[in-house]
């Protein structure tokens, strides 16, 4: 199973409204944000030795005047029917630049407190030759990214954009440095216009505000590279995900479906960041939402 945080860079870190060069206050309705999801176990299948997951996700999405940047930390607890089980902590960042070329990210996971799992590296795409992706944890990785391969926000913008409109289908390549298995062929479905609200724990913690615009149900299907070592038979999707974005960015309710398994994110709480004023000595301050 690929690990969750990839699904969470990908999607949850920046579903926005409009591109790169557009992007700035008041433009397109983009808003910066951090949101709490409390995770759960939606269904299972029987048999399996899976009988709970619960936890909470943490996630922050900001604008720098050089770079979209996302951090996203969850601490999940996995039950098993023998009695025994896990706690996985996992703390993903991501440093896209503005024109969609570069990224850094780095990832680290740990198991009842013990770390497991470690990425980090820089990626780089070309205008019309492949990109290639290097690891320095660990060191011996690289790939190679084809050709039109998108990063997360870049791939996100394309989705956004393609939904407004008014097409229903997407199909891309995309490498967010969440794992070791390379880049993923992504497949989305885009639905009808959705009630961002359907499914949202409203409280003093919700910014009301963000969850009245646009939104859109989807559902993205992710397909490993043919060379992954955990690679399923040739079409099978490793993941899939129903989820309802708007257009300032916000994702309000999010399944993600596993072979044995679904897991739903419910959106609990939600605040403004506010954009850059892009000097010399501009800087973000924390706010109120904390994981």
């Amino acid at each position: 199973m690929k690990t969750t945080h990839a699904f969470l860079a990908a999607l949850v870190a920046s579903l926005l409204a409009g591109t790169p060069a557009q992007a700035g206050p008041g433009n397109n309705g983009i808003q910066p944000h951090r949101a709490l999801y409390e995770v759960s176990l939606a269904s299972v299948n029987s048999g399996g030795q899976l009988i709970d997951i619960r936890g909470k996700m943490f996630f922050e999405w900001k604008k720098t005047c050089e770079s979209w940047t996302t951090d996203h930390k969850s601490s999940l607890v996995y039950e098993y029917a023998d009695g025994t089980s896990s706690r996985i902590n996992s703390d993903f960042a991501s440093y896209e630049t503005l024109d969609g070329k570069d990224l850094n990210f780095s990832s680290r996971r740990e198991n009842n407190g013990v770390p497991f799992e470690e990425f980090r590296g820089h990626a780089s795409l070309q205008a019309n030759a492949d990109g290639n992706a290097s690891f320095t944890i660990p060191g011996d990785v690289n790939f190679k990214l084809p050709k039109n391969t998108f990063f997360p926000m870049q791939h996100t913008f394309e989705i956004i954009n393609r939904a407004k409109k008014g097409e229903k289908f997407f199909n891309a390549t995309l490498f967010d440095g969440s794992d070791d298995q390379g880049p993923q062929q992504v497949n989305v479905f885009i639905g009808d216009k959705a009630d961002p609200l359907h499914n949202v724990r409203m409280g003093k913690n919700v910014d009301k505000t963000l969850l009245s615009g646009p939104a859109h149900a989807m559902r993205l299907a992710f397909f490993p590279s043919e060379d992954a070592d955990d690679a399923k038979e040739p079409g099978a999707a490793e993941y899939e995900m129903d989820l309802v974005a708007l257009d300032n960015g916000v994702v309000s309710d999010i399944e993600i479906i596993y072979d044995t398994f679904t897991i739903s994110q419910r959106l609990v709480a939600l605040e403004k960041i506010d954009m850059p004023a892009c000097t010399e000595s501009s800087a973000y301050t924390g706010g109120a939402l904390k994981q």
